[in-house]
């Protein structure tokens, strides 16, 4: 079923009785259950990134090794910080009628399209500080050749990536956020 179809189903059921429409618990439900394995990834990433910093940095003993674990803990610092904020009170619905969930609904869009901007502003900073630590490990110290290196270029195409994916994503999440509160109406 396209969105737009669904959406206007969505507004019938709402004008023409108080149960929450099937769709739309479905796809709260399916939130719901990305939400919990993000979180999972969350913590996933945190044990492996976090504690492969710490224990690389024990194992070297080299002062900038501790440099990059400390700036990883930041990073990872931040992007709980952000998560955190970003899914509070976004779990579950108020209550089991339609009104709570498409609240919901419309709250969570509004969260990930905040958090675009957030989750752009983070990975510029992880960049920044993985590429000047790489930098200043590496043998050439002709700035122009490290950043055309096939290796840095590898890193531009997946950055160029994730920000194109993350502009579409941004835009779907508004257009979704318009069709919520347009049943509100």
């Amino acid at each position: 079923m396209s969105i737009d179809l669904e959406l206007e189903t969505w507004r019938e059921q709402w004008r023409q009785e108080s149960a929450v429409p099937t769709d739309l618990r479905r796809r709260v439900e399916r939130q719901s259950r990305r939400m919990r394995i993000m979180r999972a990834c969350e913590i996933l990433i945190t044990v492996v990134f976090g504690g492969g910093t710490i224990l690389s940095a024990v194992r070297s003993g080299r002062a900038d090794v501790w440099v990059l674990a400390a700036l990883t803990w930041v990073s990872i610092a931040i992007a709980w910080a952000m998560s955190l904020m970003s899914t509070h009170d976004l779990w579950s619905p108020a209550s089991a009628d339609h009104a709570a969930f498409l609240d919901l609904s419309i709250r969570r869009c509004r969260a990930q399209i905040q958090a675009t901007v957030l989750a752009a502003l983070l990975y510029c900073f992880n960049l920044a500080f993985t590429l000047a630590w790489v930098y200043r490990a590496q043998p050439l110290r002709n700035v122009c050749a490290f950043l055309i290196s096939w290796r840095v270029c590898v890193v531009w195409a997946v950055t160029l990536i994730f920000f194109v994916w993350m502009v579409r994503h941004r835009r779907a999440k508004r257009v979704e956020l318009a069709r919520l509160e347009s049943m509100l109406n």
